[in-house]
């Protein structure tokens, strides 16, 4: 059973940028990095998911980015891109760029909470809360929290990773 946790969803504020990065390595190596950490894995993570890359998105007027905070931590956090077309669904036009929890915080409601939050800035901004996603298909944990919160399968689309192709589920709602 999970543990409930008091915590508190907010926009992400400048002091965030550092935390956010750290976070965002370690959930993404806790889910891709399956078979330990190769030198083609750690560059991408120390490339994309740096401070100043979470700074430029909390500047940029086609971005929102939601932290959830448990006392003075960071322990997951949602960005929405706007402008952002999906071929696959063409009249949706906001993506979900991440939603990431740290792992001793998943089942506990942050997600959906987070998710809650990004339909609620999409609604207060576009009138609609529409919006796209793209999902690995090996997460089978994050493809059944999205079937669950009414994702439908649009199609399929690949991450290039060095050498490498993996095959992600494009979803959208409604």
């Amino acid at each position: 059973m999970p543990r409930a946790i008091p915590f508190q969803i907010r926009p992400a504020i400048a002091a965030d940028a550092p935390a956010l990065a750290a976070l965002s390595i370690q959930v993404w190596l806790a889910t891709y990095a399956t078979e330990g950490v190769s030198d083609l894995l750690a560059r991408y993570v120390l490339e994309q998911f740096t401070p100043a890359a979470f700074t430029a998105w909390m500047e940029d007027a086609d971005t929102a980015l939601v932290v959830a905070e448990a006392g003075s931590h960071l322990v997951g956090y949602a960005r929405l891109g706007f402008n952002a077309p999906q071929p696959l669904s063409p009249d949706i036009g906001t993506e979900l760029c991440t939603l990431y929890v740290q792992e001793p915080f998943t089942r506990s409601g942050v997600g959906s909470a987070l998710l809650d939050k990004a339909c609620a800035t999409i609604g207060e901004r576009t009138g609609s809360d529409a919006m796209w996603l793209t999902v690995n298909t090996q997460n089978r944990r994050a493809c059944a929290f999205y079937e669950k919160h009414g994702f439908a399968r649009k199609g399929t689309t690949w991450f290039v990773l060095g050498e490498g192709c993996h095959e992600n589920l494009v979803l959208a709602r409604p």
